[in-house]
Order: C-alpha cells, then structure tokens, then sequence
C-alpha cells in the first residue's frame, strides 16, 4: 500500500474534480448563501479543478515510469485502470481547459441568478437557441449562512423584470418584450415560509 501511495495519490487528485462535477450542484452539494454565491465559487474551482487533474496526471505518469523502469511486476487489471484514470484526467483536462477560458474571455452566468430577499430566482439558457426559464424559489437560511431551496414556480422568459415579496405575496413585474407595457404578476406565498428552530436548553441537575 505505501509504495502505492503516488499511485493512491494521483486517483484522488484525478477523481475528486470529476466526483464534484457529477454532483448537482456542484461544490460537493453545498449550499451556503445563496445560490449565485455558490454558483461562483463552483466557477472559480474550475482553475483548481484543472491543476489538482495535471497534479493527478503527472503523478500517474512518474509512477508508472517508474514501475516500468524498476521492471516491477504490475497485474493486468491495474494496467486497466491506469489507462482508464489516464484518459478521465485527459477528458477532464480538455473539459476545464475549455471552460477557464470560456470564463476569461466570455464571463461567468452570475447575472442568471437574482436574489430579493427570501426570493431567489435563476434564470436558464440565457442566450441558447431555446426559451429562456425562470425558476422561482423560496430561501430559508439557518443561522449558520446554509440554505434550503422551496420551489416556487416556473416561468416562461418574462423579459426585463423586477420582483419582490409584499404581504405574502411574490410580485413580479416584466414586459416580456411587447409593447404593451409593463404587466404585473402575483404569486401566492401563503405556504412558504422559514420556521425557526426552537433553542437548545442544556439540562442538569445538582447534586
């Protein structure tokens, strides 16, 4: 085990970024914030993403030198999944590569996500060849800064729009590029809401 330690090494600097990428969300399923917070610290793991899979590769790549100049007996099936590691670290390399610079030279989808007090709106394919969505939720955070998502409703591309909460309900205001006007929707919040935790009493008894 410990002369396979760079071996054991390089799996989990090539795994962990791919692991986190197949989560959704990403960030290793944290929520704390809000979402566009998490949304941007997802985006700027990217870079790291990229170095711990070069890290990942070149340590697989040293140790298998090695292996081969040490002429050490290696079992078929660790050939496999070297390979197989091997060509994850290059998809994932390409992948994050890719991405990074989309981020430098085009930005981040930060502006997708909007929040307003409780409300919390993301809007998708923004700019996409099909209709824009916007998702309404309601967020609870707890005294910790983690939060929960209540979906609220979805919507169909409403323009330029603004929202807000008032006497329990959710007003949206949007064009919907018409027109017509600015138009106004309210959505009933009557069955949203954070419930607070009740506090923690320590008992004891004297003695």
């Amino acid at each position: 085990m410990i002369k396979d330690k760079k071996r054991i090494i390089a799996y989990l600097l090539i795994l962990a970024p791919l692991i986190d990428s197949l989560l959704i969300p990403t960030a290793f399923g944290l929520q704390w914030h809000s979402a566009k917070s998490m949304y941007l610290f997802s985006a700027y793991l990217i870079p790291i993403k990229l170095a711990l899979v070069i890290m990942g590769g070149f340590f697989l790549i040293h140790h298998t030198r090695r292996q081969i100049y040490i002429d050490a007996p290696r079992s078929w099936f660790l050939k496999v999944v070297d390979v197989g590691i091997f060509i994850l670290a290059g998809i994932q390399f390409i992948l994050f590569t890719v991405i990074s610079v989309l981020y430098v030279v085009v930005g981040t989808q930060a502006d997708d996500y909007k929040q307003q007090g409780n409300i919390s709106v993301y809007t998708s394919d923004v700019g996409a060849f099909g209709k824009a969505t916007h998702y309404f939720s309601y967020q609870c955070t707890d005294s910790t800064g983690f939060y929960t998502l209540q979906p609220i409703v979805t919507l169909d591309w409403l323009g330029t729009f603004t929202f807000k909460e008032k006497a329990n309900t959710l007003i949206i205001t949007y064009n919907g590029q018409s027109d017509k006007g600015e138009k106004i929707k309210q959505i009933d919040l009557s069955g949203f809401g954070c419930i607070p935790k009740p506090p923690q009493y320590t008992s004891f008894s004297w003695n």
